[in-house]
């Protein structure tokens, strides 16, 4: 798969987390402030540019193995933290 695709997919399982908690809070009518700021969602992009960085470092071969990757890539990026903590 191009390298571009991978990204995309990457990017898109972050986004996708995001999408399904904001749906959350709506439906319980709580939408947290967080959502009415933009210095969160500058950091919410650029946490979905990393995400589709992280599916190419990944070298997946398939879209859903991208998108996956892209929804669990706050868990990877925390791990591979905890481990170079570890470490030292």
């Amino acid at each position: 798969m191009r390298l571009c695709l991978v990204f995309f997919w990457g990017f898109v399982g972050s986004i996708a987390v995001e999408i399904v908690n904001l749906t959350r809070a709506y439906n319980l009518g709580k939408i947290p402030r967080r959502y009415k700021r933009q210095p969160y969602w500058i950091l919410r992009f650029l946490l979905a540019v990393v995400a589709g960085l992280v599916a190419i470092i990944f070298e997946t071969e398939k879209p859903i193995q991208a998108f996956t990757i892209g929804v669990a890539a706050p868990l990877i990026i925390r791990r591979l933290e905890r481990e170079a903590e570890y470490k030292e």
